[in-house]
């Protein structure tokens, strides 16, 4: 409970003071999911704080992230992943907007480090796509992280896909999955997710809910399977 207030009490510091945006606008293109990118440059900026609880893992985790546009096409992002954990990760990034046809795609380039007092970390790529099929709106990113030496390293795949059948309440399903691609320093050797999705927003402010199955095994734990939720509290500017 207090991680999720704690959630609540992030969103609404880091929009006091910034002028209001449309969320609506940014729930089109994905912003508010938990763990998706959006491909799109609507707005100009949104900060997200997701909270969630993966019983696969056995783990809650709080993460924030913001992100703003620069100049052009070019956007700059800040991270904080496991929040509230013993060993919070920061993490900064910047992302470039390649395509701006029926299907847009942004490409990000992010540095998450071990610590804030540990600069070591690791370097992530990542494509985010966007299509709308009729009334269904999809992104997808695909995303590849190592460290410097390559000795650790990840692939990821994640999807959602939602309609919107009132203005400003969108449903869908989101699945995600990643893997250690045979690096033996990874704890992880995999996971995964899988259910549906649901955002509700109201003029600058937006809540999502995922709700399904997480998948995860480490080098210690055979493949284990269990319940997963999170919730999401995002702000557009």
């Amino acid at each position: 409970m207090m991680k999720l207030l704690g959630s609540f009490a992030v969103v609404a510091a880091l929009t006091t003071a910034a002028h209001a945006g449309d969320a609506r606008e940014l729930a089109t293109s994905a912003s508010f999911t938990p763990g998706i990118l959006r491909a799109t440059d609507a707005g100009n900026g949104f900060v997200n704080v997701s909270s969630d609880f993966d019983g696969a893992a056995d783990a809650i985790r709080v993460s924030a992230r913001g992100e703003v546009n620069v100049y052009g096409r070019v956007r700059a992002a800040v991270l904080l992943l496991d929040a509230f954990s013993d060993k919070p990760r920061p993490g900064i990034g910047a992302g470039l907007r390649w395509l701006d046809g029926d299907t847009k795609s942004t490409a990000y380039l992010f540095f998450k480090t071990e610590g804030f007092t540990e600069p070591e970390g690791e370097l992530e790529a990542l494509l985010a796509f966007e299509h709308s099929f009729g009334a269904v709106s999809a992104s997808a990113n695909l995303a590849y992280g190592q460290d410097p030496e390559g000795n650790e390293r990840d692939g990821e795949l994640a999807l959602v896909a939602h309609v919107e059948p009132r203005v400003g309440w969108f449903v869908g399903g989101t699945a995600r999955y990643r893997d250690a691609l045979g690096s033996t320093k990874e704890a992880v050797v995999r996971d995964g997710f899988a259910g549906p999705t649901t955002t509700l927003t109201l003029g600058a402010f937006a809540v999502s809910l995922n709700a399904g199955v997480a998948m995860a095994e480490t080098r210690m734990m055979p493949r284990k399977f269990g319940p997963a939720t999170t919730l999401s509290l995002g702000a557009a500017f």
